[in-house]
């Protein structure tokens, strides 16, 4: 029997409206962007705010990149390994950043 660990970042919340995980760096686009309360995948984001994925991703990220709050936690997720969405986020561009 195999027990994947799963880093602390992986998964912090889950979307209120697709249930996809939310990791620490999509966690705090949603702060950036003022959701406190219910937190969104970039999938949900984007549909909400009519853009595409990259779009909105590039919206948000430019938010935390204006607060060294963000910026601090944002680090914090440094393994591409610890992204639970690799295939249904801006991976490439969320590790290029």
């Amino acid at each position: 029997m195999i027990i994947e660990m799963k880093s602390e970042h992986s998964q912090i919340e889950t979307c209120s409206v697709t249930g996809l995980p939310v990791c620490r760096r999509m966690f705090n686009i949603n702060l950036a962007l003022g959701y406190a309360e219910e937190f969104y995948s970039l999938k949900a984001l984007s549909e909400m705010h009519g853009q595409e994925m990259e779009e909105m991703f590039e919206f948000g990220y430019d938010y935390v990149e204006a607060r060294e709050c963000f910026r601090k936690e944002w680090a914090k997720m440094t393994d591409p390994g610890e992204c639970p969405l690799k295939d249904d986020c801006a991976f490439k561009k969320c590790f290029d950043h």
